[in-house]
């Protein structure tokens, strides 16, 4: 069976509106999970003063109650921006997975199949081992030399695979998946004779930006971050609608109006944006892409004006928890955020083959 023939079509999702009810519930998630990443951690701040010093730090009005000059600090310079990623990059990897499930037509795609994440990370492990060669040259910019090599690198494996996977002006979305996985493992070749005349210093850089992390989070990082994300999200959200139709197959899809070709290409490369700034700001992150959507799907159903939003706010919600855990199980250390949602992910992907395989 075909990489496109994986998921069956789906019956024909309704014409009405979606429910408030998943709305209310995922966004009181979402706003505790923001709440407590903000108020909980090495140093405790109290849940009752972050809206009013927030609400005080727009200039909006005086907080009731008040932080001390540590506390605020931690809030606004650590806290919120790092915060504010964990949103972004959640949302953005978990919308992308749904959306790419359902223009692959399969539940098991997600966006690391496309060569993107092993694009971002040869891209990175080129900027560290070349470090010295390449900071001669960038100059101020220095600090962002290893999110934008991260960056180029997923964009040119993405629309690698892409154009190994287009003949006769069609893009066959099975051969895409095969580029990509082969875009991969090349990449992963790169990575390893680079790994190799790495110094003892590089590796552990390579180790640790490859678990993903969050704890380089500043406001710097996230306004570079900010528009390639926000974009994505965008560009995934508005075309919920010709995903519903591309589930009943891509000549149905063509039938009732849908540019097939252009959505293809459209989702594939806003899904290359949108996950080459979450891998080149965060490191590799697992499963959310993958994880969130295929529950959603389970629980909410195919309609994707319900369930690309869902996984928006999920997919922050988890990766929220994950960057909370990651920080306080072994204070004041820090366990690497990549690593702990594969630890979490697996068992819960494995239940989920179960079920299938048991349906």
């Amino acid at each position: 069976m075909s990489a496109s023939e994986a998921m069956p079509a789906s019956r024909p999702v309704s014409s009405r509106l979606p429910g408030a009810g998943p709305w209310v519930t995922l966004g009181l998630l979402l706003a505790w999970m923001v709440l407590a990443a903000l108020a909980v951690g090495s140093m405790t701040v109290p849940p009752s003063a972050i809206l009013g010093s927030l609400w005080e730090a727009l200039g909006l009005g005086e907080a009731s109650h008040r932080l001390d000059t540590t506390q605020r600090a931690v809030l606004l310079t650590l806290r919120l921006p790092r915060v504010l990623m964990a949103v972004m990059v959640g949302g953005v990897l978990a919308t992308t997975g749904a959306a790419l499930q359902a223009l692959f037509r399969n539940p098991l795609v997600e966006p690391g199949l496309l060569g993107t994440s092993s694009g971002a990370a040869l891209g990175a492990v080129l900027a560290i081992v070349l470090d010295v060669t390449l900071a001669a040259h960038v100059g101020p910019f220095r600090m962002l030399m290893v999110p934008g090599a991260a960056f180029l690198g997923a964009l040119s494996a993405t629309v690698l695979a892409l154009r190994l996977g287009t003949g006769g002006g069609r893009t066959d979305t099975p051969r895409v998946l095969l580029a990509g996985v082969a875009v991969s493992a090349g990449a992963f070749a790169g990575m390893g004779l680079l790994t190799h005349s790495a110094s003892d210093a590089q590796l552990r850089t390579i180790t640790f930006w490859s678990l993903g992390s969050l704890g380089g989070a500043s406001w710097e990082t996230v306004g570079a971050a900010a528009l390639p994300l926000v974009v994505t999200l965008a560009v995934l959200l508005s075309e919920a609608r010709a995903l519903n139709l591309m589930l009943l197959g891509e000549r149905e899809a063509w039938h009732l109006g849908v540019d097939v070709e252009r959505l293809k290409r459209k989702l594939i490369l806003a899904a290359a944006l949108g996950v080459g700034a979450a891998v080149s700001f965060c490191g590799m992150i697992g499963f959310v892409g993958l994880l969130v959507p295929a529950l959603l799907r389970i629980a909410l159903g195919p309609d994707h004006r319900r369930l690309l939003a869902a996984s928006a706010l999920s997919g922050a919600s988890l990766l929220l928890a994950a960057d909370l855990l990651s920080r306080t199980l072994v204070s004041p250390s820090e366990l690497p955020v990549g690593a702990l949602t594969s630890v979490l992910g697996v068992p819960a992907f494995i239940g989920l083959l179960a079920r299938k395989g048991a349906a």
